[in-house]
């Protein structure tokens, strides 16, 4: 009778899992959740995207065990043992993302307790019983993603006995978060750094800056499903061309001169599904318009539980007398917001309602920005849109641009000025406070007043939203791509890639974001309105307030 169960998968053929894990993790309700927690967010620009987290984890497995039994292949380079350290590796592929959250990354921001980590990094280090991570924690800043540290508290609450002791424990969780050991500090250093060492070059191969069998997988797999044209990735010669070597109980990893041809593919189809797909604003609009709803939902049941670990596991939570969400997943916010009175979720589901972006992309973003006034004012234009964004949502709770809009900040106004005239005894510092406030709301009120006059101008509806998107960074401007170590067999010393081979390079924007502006358009004509006349509007009050401020 066969260990081994066999999965069937478009992207690598069969994927064999031991079939006590299929047993222990795979059938269990946790895991099965995942059929129903779509892979990506791309499902509006590309209608094949609905491929779930299910499939993506076995594939991370696969991969993993690919690398693991590369690790495995060069044991007797160890002075330790390593099969149950790599037996751990495979699980954490198996399970780091059991905790995600519903629709892809839209929801996992709701794991967090006013946008910090403090709490569930606290869960962490409770349940790994590793009094390292605290300092750790804080000394490097380690901030990972909400979804993966979700997955380690899943994982070491519904798997626990999985694990024989602390320190498989921290390891599993130090490879879902990508949080190596600190090694090189003296106030902490210890007899096990060896091991450390050879185990954060294992953590890299699951959740790395660069390369990782996460990435792999995910850019594989969406390409495929979605039928997006990106380079082929050969992660069988990439993953057999590696090594773990030691020098002076220290381990590093090396790519061997095989894999080389390989990485700069996998940085290529990083960016291209990052800028074009990622980035496109039909994706980053459905995600604004969840998030919405997922707010909404939390207003209306009352409740800051419906993303936590107690919704997601078997027995769930009650959200009201008669309603109990369990194994919580994309289904369950669905048939929530059908339920929901609410302009978002309409909006949701009738794409003929839905706004639309005056610009497709970045580059055409800086494109229009640049033929009115060049670079220069699109600094200047950015630092008022960032700060009208902020405002919009300390004032309604949205990004909107509309009559409320407009009336809460001319309230806002009134009362500041109320302030400036009733405030006898008011020293002088307050006063100028108080002025520049003033100032600042009045300047906030004509960019808000100039969207108006463009809805009276071209016909359209007074209501638009400004939507932050990521300012795109290829892969080839990191430095840990070029410090990539290559081992050449006829070479004592490693190269760094950056050194012998002539890879592309790239220049880091200064930039965090940039914006895009969505309108309602007028279905009967399909008219696209002349957007150039509001950003010179917006832009020539940006660059007027920089002279007057200087």
């Amino acid at each position: 009778m066969s260990n081994y169960k066999k999965f069937k998968d478009p992207v690598y053929g069969y994927i064999q899992v031991d079939a006590g894990l299929v047993k222990d993790i795979i059938d269990t309700p946790c895991f099965q959740r995942l059929h129903d927690v779509i892979q990506t967010s791309y499902a509006p620009l590309y209608s094949s995207a609905v491929h779930n987290r299910f499939v993506h984890s076995l594939g991370v497995y696969h991969l993993g065990c690919i690398a693991a039994d590369t690790v495995q292949n060069d044991s007797e380079n160890y002075n330790f043992d390593i099969s149950r350290y790599l037996e751990i590796f495979k699980v954490a592929c198996l399970l780091h993302d059991v905790g995600h959250a519903p629709f892809s990354h839209t929801g996992e921001d709701f794991y967090l307790k006013d946008g910090e980590r403090t709490e569930i990094h606290k869960e962490l280090i409770s349940l790994t019983e590793d009094t390292n991570l605290e300092w750790e924690i804080v000394k490097k800043q380690y901030k990972a993603a909400p979804h993966e540290l979700m997955s380690v508290i899943v994982s070491l609450k519904e798997f626990s006995f999985l694990f024989e002791n602390p320190q498989e424990k921290s390891f599993f969780a130090r490879c879902i978060v990508g949080y190596p050991y600190v090694t090189d500090d003296k106030e902490h250093k210890d007899s096990s750094s060896s091991l450390h060492s050879f185990l954060n070059c294992m953590i890299s191969l699951l959740n790395s800056s660069v390369i990782d069998v996460d990435k792999l997988d995910y850019l594989i797999r969406d390409a495929y499903i979605i039928g997006f044209d990106t380079v082929s990735i050969d992660y069988t010669r990439l993953l057999e061309n590696f090594e773990i070597k030691g020098n002076a109980g220290n381990y590093d990893f090396y790519y061997k001169k095989g894999a080389v041809s390989v990485i700069e593919n996998v940085v290529f189809a990083h960016d291209a599904e990052k800028k074009w797909i990622q980035n496109h604003p039909v994706v980053v609009y459905e995600s604004y318009l969840l998030k919405r709803i997922m707010e909404e939902l939390q207003t209306r049941y009352n409740t800051s539980q419906l993303f936590s670990y107690d919704s997601l596991s078997e027995d769930g939570i009650n959200i009201s007398d008669t309603f109990r969400v369990r194994l919580l997943s994309d289904s369950d916010i669905m048939f929530l917001m059908k339920n929901l009175d609410s302009e978002a979720a309409s909006e949701y589901f009738d794409r003929n309602n839905r706004r639309h972006s005056f610009w497709k992309s970045e580059a055409e973003y800086k494109a229009l920005i640049g033929a009115i006034l060049g670079d220069k004012s699109l600094s200047i234009f950015e630092k008022r849109i960032k700060d009208l964004h902020k405002y919009l949502n300390n004032i309604n709770g949205t990004n909107e641009i509309n009559e409320a809009a407009l009336k809460a900040c001319n309230e806002d106004i009134e009362a500041i000025k109320k302030d400036l005239l009733s405030g006898k005894g008011m020293d002088s510092d307050e006063q100028i406070r108080l002025t520049n406030h003033l100032n600042e709301v009045t300047a906030r009120c004509e960019w808000l007043t100039a969207f108006k006059d463009f809805a009276d101008k071209e016909n359209i509806k007074f209501d638009f939203v400004i939507l932050e998107a990521n300012q795109f960074n290829s892969g080839f401007s990191k430095n840990a791509l070029g410090e990539i170590k290559i081992h050449f067999p006829t070479l004592k010393n490693a190269c760094n890639l950056g050194d012998v081979a002539n890879i592309l390079k790239a220049d880091k924007s200064h930039r965090k974001f940039f914006y895009y502006i969505f309108y309602r358009r007028d279905d009967n004509t399909r008219k696209v309105p002349d957007v150039k006349h509001l950003l010179g509007n917006l832009v020539a009050m940006s660059t007027r307030e920089a002279v007057i401020n200087q």
